[in-house]
């Protein structure tokens, strides 16, 4: 008889069930991990919104660390007992971007948790060359962080920050916090975090920030060349909403980059103003997920040099999703939540 466990297997917008599945079994290549910790992220609430594509019904969730239990043939890097986590973005490595190093623009890109079964489940079976083994040391709850934060050295790379530049970044959600982090490892420029919430401002404080701002007291475009001499050389959009977006290019200095880091409802548009972007040479660049950066945030975690402990604020069980998708929502204090399987 098949071995079973429980899983969140979501059916069609706004619907899901959670049910006992088989356990899957390891083929030739692939490891079944025991799954600790699964962040829910935007894009499991885009999914669960009928805003993000995802290849349903099927076992949502991307941001896996767990312990490996057992593993298919030919699996020599991981064994029974070894904590991993899991680079849920799975390329072809034939099509024209594979061949060319733009993994991560793969044309038949497979995303754990949206295209195949992914972490909301007590197991998930993933092929071998996209689990990573950590030190016996790190707290799993923790390193469920790796798969947001090498999105965030992706996208903080991509604005080849200098060690003198002047960085704004709006949000102090979970990436937010975690590309504050990012970037004052990288350089010594001085960072300005805005957020409407007390809690994120005094935390992203703590974590490093330079000056934080409420952005409901003040109209930024007035205030940061006040309290920086002039507009800032990048900026992070690290919300993915519409009036933080249009808001993004208007506050960058001239020469300056703008990085949309946060995940925009696919159905969104904004307005920009072409003329200002040629006369300011503004470059504004997209980031999406995590090309060759699995391993440096690992890394990353393993050093200790990136705190991810204190944001967590809500756990919940797989048959709580439903609250934990209203906490996200809803909830002032919310920063990351960790579904627990």
């Amino acid at each position: 008889m098949d071995r079973k466990m429980k899983a969140l297997i979501m059916k069609a917008k706004g619907k899901y069930r959670v049910a006992e599945v088989p356990v899957p079994k390891p083929e030739k290549g692939e490891v079944l991990i025991r799954v600790d910790s699964c962040g829910l992220c935007g894009t499991d609430v885009h999914i669960y919104r009928g805003k993000f594509f995802a290849n349903l019904p099927l076992i949502i969730g991307h941001e896996i660390s767990g312990t490996v239990v057992e593993t298919g043939q030919k699996v020599t890097t991981v064994k029974e007992g070894d904590k991993v986590v899991v680079n849920p973005n799975m390329n072809c490595e034939l099509c024209y971007f594979c061949r060319r190093g733009k993994v991560h623009l793969c044309e038949n890109l497979v995303n754990i948790g949206v295209r195949i079964n992914g972490g909301f489940a007590e197991f998930v079976n993933v092929k071998e060359s996209y689990v990573y083994r950590l030190s016996n040391e790190i707290d799993l709850e923790e390193a469920s962080f790796v798969e947001p934060l090498s999105c965030c050295i992706h996208g903080a790379e991509m604005a080849q920050i200098k060690s003198a530049d002047q960085v704004v970044i709006l949000g102090a959600g979970p990436v937010g916090l975690l590309m504050l982090q990012i970037i004052k490892l990288m350089a010594t420029s001085r960072v300005v975090v805005v957020d409407p919430v007390k809690k994120r401002r005094e935390l992203a404080q703590n974590l490093g920030a330079d000056w934080t701002v409420d952005p409901i007291k003040s109209d930024i475009l007035d205030y940061l060349p006040k309290l920086l001499g002039k507009l800032p050389d990048i900026v992070f959009e690290c919300v993915g909403k519409k009036q933080t977006m249009e808001q993004s290019w208007k506050i960058v200095n001239s020469g300056g980059k703008v990085v949309w880091f946060g995940v925009a409802d696919p159905e969104e548009s904004i307005q920009i103003n072409p003329y200002q972007i040629y006369r300011k040479e503004i470059t504004i660049s997209g980031s999406f997920v995590n090309p060759f950066t699995t391993g440096k945030a690992v890394s990353l975690l393993e050093s200790g040099k990136i705190k991810v402990k204190q944001l967590i604020t809500h756990r919940f069980n797989l048959d709580q999703f439903s609250q934990a998708i209203k906490t996200y929502e809803e909830s002032k204090e919310r920063i990351k939540i960790l579904i627990k399987p």
